[in-house]
């Protein structure tokens, strides 16, 4: 196990919105008529590309405070086609959710793009079934990447068995039913996250489920416009919840964090592994519980980590792949294919990261594995304690950066990343905040 040397200092501290559902207030504030507001907003890179976005289609979005905003469209009948690209940066989440409520709107026609990391990322997995319910939409990129062209038209009723389990997959085609004013069928095969549905209900409709994993949607939909209070983003969180629990001392309170079920599954497994977290002020928020997280220094073993509690932290395993490197008996990940179509392809950045390290691990086509007790790790371990300079490789993915800058003040290790600047589209401010958490 890597020695641990970060002393924290007892603060109580807070993380930026919840980027998922700062992406998504925009998205129903532009479908629903009139006037919406959002506290807590993330004002990062990726949702700021969506807002911007959409101001081109015709939402009005007027800045009150720091991470508090109102919005007035003329409604989802009215939005317009953009004059120009509508560029989504690095944010995965926004290009896919946008697709599908884009497709929906009769007339409305746009090109979306990002960042060269964006225009990677796999997008025949929304355009495959958009284009089933009768959407117009073409990846210009190779193998059916961004750009995407679309023209948005009425779509037809629509029933879907999702081969993943995936919150955007789901969310984009929820959005495109609900922008066209269409029935849509949906069922999964494990829950994935549900803030769509969350906020659907919130703004006052219905879904009527068949089984847990199995609802329907149906119009007329109810587009009025509301006040959105977006929590702490617990894939933030996630970051001071490793570092508090892996410090040699201190307690960290995370405060005022969304504890979403489907989100949660950080907590179970580093619970699992033998992490004391406490939640604390326990409520619910347009629709979401929220809370503030305890952290206590504890002793980490490994775990298996379950299948079924992958959906649930898969933004979260490379964090929770450093707290595997302090952990009796190393750790493995599996199930979570998944990870290869994110900002990186996350399997392989962690394990050539990890590799360069020294550290042995085993890749699999859904994961990996490494044993921290291996003679050759404590070799490594004391090699890389005397301040051996190991370059580490961001690979344009702002979770990966922010991992290893985690590894470096859990270790003392001389880790020298290439890149943080991608830590902007997530977490602004996070290095000044993890440095106001460490005694010197």
């Amino acid at each position: 196990m890597i020695p641990r040397n970060a002393k924290l200092k007892s603060k109580e501290i807070r993380v930026p919105g919840d980027k998922s559902l700062s992406h998504r207030s925009v998205l129903f504030a532009a479908l629903s008529k009139g006037k919406s507001k959002v506290t807590g907003f993330l004002e990062a890179e990726d949702p700021l590309n969506t807002m911007s976005a959409f101001t081109k289609l015709g939402l009005n979005a007027k800045k009150i405070a720091p991470g508090e905003y109102e919005f007035e469209s003329p409604g989802k009948d009215k939005l317009i086609s953009p004059n120009v690209d509508l560029d989504f940066g690095n944010a995965g989440t926004g290009i896919r959710l946008s697709a599908g409520l884009i497709c929906g709107l009769s007339g409305v026609n746009a090109v979306l793009t990002g960042d060269d990391s964006l225009k990677k990322r796999p997008m025949g997995r929304i355009i495959k079934p958009l284009t089933s319910m009768g959407a117009s939409i073409v990846g210009l990129g190779e193998k059916e990447t961004a750009p995407l062209k679309i023209e948005g038209k009425k779509l037809a009723s629509f029933r879907y068995e999702s081969p993943i389990a995936s919150a955007q997959i789901k969310s984009c085609l929820m959005l495109a039913a609900i922008a066209s004013e269409t029935e849509l069928e949906y069922s999964e095969n494990i829950l994935s996250r549900d803030h769509t549905e969350n906020m659907f209900r919130f703004l006052g409709n219905k879904i009527e489920y068949l089984s847990p994993l199995h609802f329907k949607i149906s119009p007329p939909y109810f587009l009025n416009g509301g006040e959105f209070k977006v929590p702490g983003d617990i894939s933030s969180a996630a970051f001071f919840l490793v570092l508090g629990v892996l410090a040699k001392e201190g307690t960290l309170l995370i405060q005022n964090i969304g504890l979403n079920p489907a989100r949660t599954g950080i907590l179970t497994a580093l619970k699992l592994m033998g992490a004391k977290i406490e939640i604390e002020n326990q409520r619910i928020e347009c629709g979401e519980p929220v809370g503030d997280l305890r952290t206590y220094p504890s002793t980490l073993k490994k775990a298996n980590i379950p299948e079924e509690l992958i959906p649930s932290i898969i933004d979260e395993i490379p964090i929770l792949s450093v707290a595997g490197l302090f952990s009796e008996g190393g750790f493995e990940i599996r199930h979570a294919e998944e990870l290869r179509a994110k900002e990186s392809d996350r399997i392989h950045t962690m394990v050539s990261n990890f590799r360069a390290l020294g550290i042995d691990v085993e890749e699999f086509p859904d994961g990996y594995a490494l044993d921290g007790t291996s003679k050759k790790s404590n070799e490594v371990w004391n090699t890389l304690s005397s301040g051996k300079k190991v370059p580490i490789l961001s690979f344009m993915d702002h979770r990966i950066a922010m991992s290893f800058l985690i590894l470096k003040a859990l270790s003392g290790f001389a880790l020298e990343i290439d890149e943080t600047s991608w830590i902007e589209t997530s977490f602004p401010g996070f290095e000044t905040l993890l440095k106001d958490c460490l005694y010197e």
